[in-house]
């Protein structure tokens, strides 16, 4: 039986939780909290937590593993989208089949060149698509490849696992598998 964590500190590691636009893990909240706190304590409160909002309609305390390491976060449950989409009218641009084309390449390939997204695809990038997942903070550049040009290398980024709903990108359907189902031929 777990230890009944003191007055209060259930509330804090919400209120942390809520406040911090990434998941935490336990050492980090327990940094937060302060090290006199024990971490059977703070697990304590986030087992509160789960059974708390394990009933709730909207809210989830999503626990994810990141490097090994649990992490935790509270989200908004699926049962909030159609809320939310009537009170944003505004949509949210779709994305075009060449952007997730590209998007998917590097995920799957990465570290990518645009010329290697190039050959794939078979037409040229253009740059707003490049743009358009940078600004999104989806992909991010991962350095200058130690060839003739010294092309960028493209990667994905913790925002694009998060907003993608992953922990990491071994999650990621498998590629070999994928390829070549449609009328994209990587």
């Amino acid at each position: 039986m777990s230890p009944e964590p003191p007055e209060g500190l259930v509330e804090l590691v919400e209120a942390l939780l809520l406040a911090h636009p990434d998941s935490l893990s336990l050492d980090t909240l327990g940094a937060m909290v302060g090290q006199e706190t024990a971490p059977t304590l703070i697990e304590a409160a986030l087992d509160r937590l789960a059974a708390r909002y394990e009933t709730h309609r909207f809210i989830e305390l999503d626990r994810l593993t990141r490097e090994g390491v649990p992490h935790w976060r509270l989200v908004a449950g699926a049962s909030l989208a159609p809320y939310l989409k009537a009170g944003d009218p505004a949509r949210t641009p779709r994305l075009t089949r060449a952007v997730l084309e590209t998007l998917a390449l590097i995920a799957w390939r990465q570290p990518i060149t645009r010329g290697e997204i190039e050959a794939a695809r078979g037409v040229a990038v253009n740059p707003q698509i490049l743009k358009q997942l940078t600004e999104r903070g989806w992909i991010r550049s991962l350095g200058y490849r130690d060839t003739p040009g010294r092309p960028e290398m493209l990667g994905t980024t913790r925002a694009f696992l998060q907003d993608f709903g992953i922990d990491s990108l071994d999650e990621l359907p498998d590629f070999e598998r994928l390829a070549g189902q449609d009328d994209i031929d990587v």
